[in-house]
């Protein structure tokens, strides 16, 4: 849910998920369960939260896009 609601939401608001820029936040980064061991200011675009989200199912990745 959180992969469309974050596709849907970067088509509404016009946003490029290659260039668009996110921030890790201290609580993203200890989210429990799977990990895509991200680390607390580290900037990553949206496609490469997409694919922390996805592939090694990172929760972590999920809290950031959420």
């Amino acid at each position: 849910m959180t992969a469309y609601t974050t596709l849907h939401l970067v088509e509404k608001l016009g946003l490029d998920m290659d260039t668009e820029l996110v921030t890790i936040s201290e609580e993203a980064s200890h989210v429990i369960g799977t990990s895509a061991e991200l680390v607390a200011g580290d900037m990553l675009t949206i496609a490469q939260l997409m694919y922390g989200m996805m592939l090694p199912s990172g929760n972590d990745a999920a809290f950031t896009l959420a």
